[in-house]
């Protein structure tokens, strides 16, 4: 069906979501729903679709291609020049424009834009903005649409169109595969449609990269920095379907070309995406630079004001925390680590109170917006997430920097096992030379989701000082949950509080499959724990699970939990095969900086508004906004994974251990999932499938080079005679 613009009814500039009505010659007005990047009154549409019945808006042709075309009609024409793609060019001017080239006006814009100069009155530089505009209009929307119909998305495809300019279409026309390399969200799959589409033949060079590279960034999705030459060989080879005939030639053409970066080491070659490469380097060479400028503090009396922020505290640490505490209070550089119980936080509100009076400037930071409201509640001063303190700015990095350094005499980052190697790139970048760098963590607890394990390999590698909390403070002993947690760590099964104890908080249930430990879950989240302890299903009880799919994984009992607990919602709507109803609790997925909601924040859905195709969540009393096309950011909550729980602490965790969970099973992820919660934990497990995660000490071993990076780094002189990091 070709038409024109008559009016747009609805659009959504994020997705390109449109309800427009086209105006047809010969027809009635047509209601078309579809993608377009700026529709504009007076263009020209050719689409093709299916019609359907709406109950809001009646029969609607729903558009599965659109493709722009010339203006049909001199009027046509003006209209579209006037609807405000040239400031300063009004209605008048275009209908002079009109008149004086009809119908070739478009070539005229192309080809022989001199002629403009044809046009009385018609400013030159006017006429020169009308000539550029016609041309990246036409070039820019060529290109989304170009994108769109092969799969990537509006928002992405502009994100190529903003960083690559007029340059776009050719680019991407050259190299598919850039598109995966440099555009967040486009896959190698998606790439290597649209390359097969363009005649790229299967053994391209360009293609053999884009596989190479494809392979790297998966590693880091799993975690890894790095991979060996021969497994980064063999898994592009399965993933172009073993047709890759020049793959080492193609590999090192890549790290010729700086496509790839290469490092020996231990006899073989370990190669990384450039920017991880990087990242671990300036981990590196940064420690080194912190590490070679005194501390710009220092205390008259060290001991005397330990003892006063004690005393104002209330605290009398053991001597291990004790001696923590003096080295913090000293040190340029420190880790310290340490189980549940052993005064971690304790030793940070010491820092704080001893600090307080000489004025010191002291910045509290956590790598997640739970974890930096954890800290904030347990010290009584504000907390920040890296990246607002860092100053995010989604797609453009952080706008504090080397150049432009944090303002702070100390910085505390809590929760660092989950701080990955980028942030912990921008974080050291940021620091200024003469501040102090406190990292406090867990190191038994599950590294970063994103690329790298960095606490650990700061830990492995000695090249940072560290104190290691072991004594257990009294009344956390009291606490079978802390028990427990480092019986874990030892390798040692739990010991299960009797159901008629009172004072009982880790209780274990024995299931046979997963899918009775799934119905026991229910039940216990439900009726048992409410009925018993009087906890909220929704605000006070997370379910954590391994792993996503199976009949005791996330996906499943969410489903038996909605069906429960939010049965009848008022409205819902389904996403990627799971609801998301009015009344749900769901999880953010992904940091998102300009709604500073992140990943593993909870919520709950309050509105959804299918004329405006938007879902409203409540997350700690802000309510935002989220249109249809963005709700793969958010997923259904009552259940989550161990890993989306990381830095998060509930009142009480009910976990599910099953055979059918595999390699998921082990004493790190147990351990995580156990110390997430404050007040009651609930193991429902098949007891082999307990019995393996507290035995299997392993799982999670990533591959990395920071540790290498950190060893071959050349030592340097401190002030003091030193040498660092």
């Amino acid at each position: 069906m070709v038409g024109t613009i008559g009016r747009v009814i609805f659009h959504r500039p994020e997705s390109g979501y449109s309800v427009l009505r086209l105006d047809r010659s010969g027809g009635p007005p047509v209601t078309l729903v579809g993608t377009l990047p700026e529709p504009r009154e007076g263009e020209r549409l050719r689409a093709r679709g299916t019609w359907r019945d709406d109950p809001a808006w009646g029969r609607q042709l729903v558009a599965t291609s659109l493709e722009i075309l010339p203006p049909g009609s001199p009027e046509a024409l003006a209209a579209y020049l006037a609807s405000g793609i040239v400031p300063g060019l009004g209605p008048k001017t275009a209908a002079k424009l009109v008149a004086r080239f009809g119908e070739v006006l478009p070539e005229v814009l192309e080809r022989s834009p001199e002629r403009l100069a044809e046009v009385k009155g018609l400013p030159r530089g006017l006429a020169e903005r009308l000539v550029a505009a016609w041309r990246s209009h036409r070039a820019g929307r060529d290109l989304l649409l170009f994108l769109h119909a092969h799969g990537v998305g509006l928002a992405r495809a502009r994100a190529v169109l903003e960083a690559w300019g007029e340059d776009a279409f050719e680019r991407v026309t050259r190299d598919p595969y850039a598109l995966a390399r440099e555009v967040p969200g486009v896959g190698f799959r998606t790439a290597d449609t649209l390359a097969r589409r363009l005649g790229i033949e299967e053994a391209a060079p360009v293609r053999l990269v884009g596989a190479l590279e494809e392979v790297l960034r998966r590693a880091a999705e799993d975690g890894h920095t790095t991979l060996d030459r021969p497994t980064l060989i063999e898994e592009a080879r399965a993933l172009l379907d073993g047709v890759a005939p020049d793959l080492e030639l193609a590999l090192d053409r890549a790290i010729a070309e700086g496509l790839l970066v290469a490092t020996p080491e231990d006899g073989g070659s370990w190669i990384q995406l450039p920017e991880l490469a990087r990242a671990e380097e300036a981990i590196a060479r940064e420690l080194a630079r912190l590490a070679a400028v005194p501390l710009g503090w220092r205390f008259a009396d060290p001991e005397a004001t330990l003892e006063l922020a004690l005393a104002k505290l209330g605290l009398e640490p053991a001597p291990g925390q004790r001696a923590a505490l003096r080295a913090a209070l000293s040190s340029k550089l420190l880790i310290v680590t340490g189980g549940p119980g052993t005064g971690k936080t304790t030793l940070v509100r010491a820092i704080l109170a001893a600090l307080e009076e000489p004025g010191l400037r002291v910045a509290l930071a956590a790598p997640t917006g739970r974890a930096a409201k954890r800290l904030s509640e347990s010290t009584g001063r504000e907390a920040r997430t890296l990246h607002r303190l860092l100053e995010a700015e989604p797609g453009r990095g952080f706008r504090r920097h080397r150049g432009r350094p944090l303002e702070c005499d100390l910085l505390i980052v809590d929760e660092v096992s989950m701080v990955d190697t980028l942030l912990m790139r921008a974080t050291l970048e940021a620091l200024p030379d003469g501040a102090a760098l406190l990292l406090v963590g867990d190191a038994d607890q599950l590294p970063s989701v994103g690329p790298g394990q960095v606490l650990a390999d700061l830990l492995e590698s000695g090249r940072v000082p560290t104190v290691r909390l072991a004594e257990i403070f009294r009344q956390a002993a009291e606490s079978g949950i802390v028990r427990n947690a480092h019986r874990i760590h030892r390798g040692e099964l739990p010991e299960f509080s009797r159901g008629e104890d009172p004072a009982g908080d880790f209780f274990g249930i024995k299931a046979s499959s997963g899918e009775e430990a799934a119905a026991r879950i229910v039940e216990l989240v439900v009726e048992r724990i409410p009925e018993r302890f009087g906890l909220d299903p929704w605000a006070d009880i997370q379910v954590l699970s391994p792993v996503n799919r199976g009949p005791a994984g996330v996906r499943e009992l969410n489903r038996l939990l909605q069906a429960r607990l939010n049965p009848a919602p008022a409205d819902a709507i389904e996403r990627a095969g799971q609801r998301l109803g009015v009344g749900d609790k769901v999880m953010q997925l992904a940091n998102d900086y300009e709604r500073e909601v992140y990943n593993g924040d909870l919520g709950r859905i309050t509105a959804i508004d299918r004329a405006g195709r938007t879902v409203e969540v409540v997350f700690d009393g802000r309510p935002l906004t989220y249109g249809f096309d963005e709700l793969e950011a958010l997923a259904p909550a009552f259940a989550a994974t161990v890993h989306k729980a990381q830095g998060s602490e509930y009142p009480a965790v009910v976990l599910a251990l099953c055979r059918a969970h595999g390699r998921m099973l082990t004493r790190r992820l147990l351990y995580t999932a156990v110390t997430r919660a404050r007040r009651l934990v609930v193991l429902v497990a098949e007891p082999t499938a307990l019995d393996r995660a507290v035995r299997e000490g392993g799982g999670d071993t990533r591959r990395t080079l920071l540790r290498h990076r950190l060893a071959v780094l050349q030592e340097r002189p401190t002030n003091d005679g030193k040498r660092g990091p």
